[in-house]
């Protein structure tokens, strides 16, 4: 019996088809269907963090987009919102208060994370599990004052004030001197008042450098900084929830989560080890050390087996000097 060759093509196309979704090393990879544009604010820590997920996310299979370094905080929410970019590490505090704009804070970490992603679920942003590490504002005191006269939260900060020393000197960022969320609002809330020609108008890190040195006895400044753990630091409980909580976490476009769920443990399995720690070492190694935010990010992945040594190579934006100093 003799064929044609049309015969033949018609016979063998099918057979090839079931051959390409058979084979395993035919079959398309589903994790490569839909690329993922990463974007990140331009701070150290968000640069590290955003270059942290392009190429763990990388190793783990997807097609990523990276736009690490895009620009300020709102300009990375804007793009999320507008679907320009998929995914990003925010902080539920910044959502609720700027880009939610609610004016009533929330001083538990837990609800403020189930409110913001309830409400963002209708902008279609998903929150993923949020990371250990918070940001919230805080008020320092000299350890050793604070230890002398036995005060370890706002109300006792309070007490000392109005019944021994109304005079005691503040550090603090002028623009939150005057802000209902700041030293105003915190007085309200603790019924006390800050001698204004006792105040210092300067930054953070200044206000602990001050501190130390007993030009000022409290600094306003962030859960979050590295200061604050000094020997000579006491940060004060706000023991009446004065202060908005805000953790960090990965906020994603719910229509790629839908489409490719195994992200989500993915990006769980990450914010897991963002402690705080993590997060000011993070810091550290680019402002201090001045290391690269890829460098930074790729030795993290490494020492926690999440990316494998000598895995791909490097991007055309690695020097050789930071392929040498991986």
């Amino acid at each position: 019996m003799m064929f044609g060759s049309r015969a033949i093509l018609r016979l063998w196309l099918p057979l090839g088809l079931l051959a390409a979704l058979v084979l395993p090393g035919c079959r398309p990879n589903p994790l490569q269907r839909v690329p993922i544009t990463v974007a990140s604010a331009v701070s150290p820590e968000q640069l590290v963090l955003g270059k942290v997920t392009v190429l763990a996310l990388s190793a783990a299979g997807y097609r990523v987009n990276d736009k690490t370094g895009m620009g300020e905080p709102w300009l990375v929410r804007a793009a999320l919102e507008t679907g320009t970019v998929d995914l990003c590490w925010d902080y539920t505090g910044d959502a609720w208060l700027v880009y939610l704009q609610h004016d009533l804070r929330i001083a538990d970490p837990g609800a403020v994370y189930a409110t913001v992603r309830a409400e963002d679920a209708r902008n279609q942003l998903s929150w993923l599990a949020m990371t250990p590490y918070t940001h919230t504002l805080a008020l320092a005191m000299r350890a050793d004052l604070a230890g002398k006269h036995q005060i370890a939260q706002l109300s006792d900060l309070a007490g000392y004030i109005k019944q021994v020393n109304p005079d005691i000197s503040l550090c603090v960022p002028e623009k939150l001197y005057e802000s209902v969320q700041g030293i105003r609002g915190l007085e309200r809330l603790y019924g006390m008042r800050f001698n204004r020609e006792r105040a210092h108008f300067m930054s953070s890190q200044d206000g602990y450098r001050a501190l130390v040195d007993g030009t000022c006895d409290c600094v306003l400044g962030f859960s979050s900084d590295p200061e604050a753990r000094g020997a000579q630091v006491r940060m004060l409980a706000d023991d009446r929830g004065f202060f908005q909580a805000s953790n960090l976490a990965p906020v994603l476009r719910t229509p790629i989560l839908e489409e490719l769920p195994s992200l989500e443990p993915t990006l769980a399995e990450i914010s897991r080890l963002l402690t705080p720690e993590v997060i000011n070492d993070f810091q550290r190694q680019v402002t201090e050390n001045g290391r690269k935010p890829e460098v930074v990010a790729r030795g993290f992945l490494m020492r926690h087996g999440m990316l494998k040594r000598g895995w791909g190579a490097p991007t055309p934006a690695m020097t050789t000097g930071e392929q040498q100093e991986e």
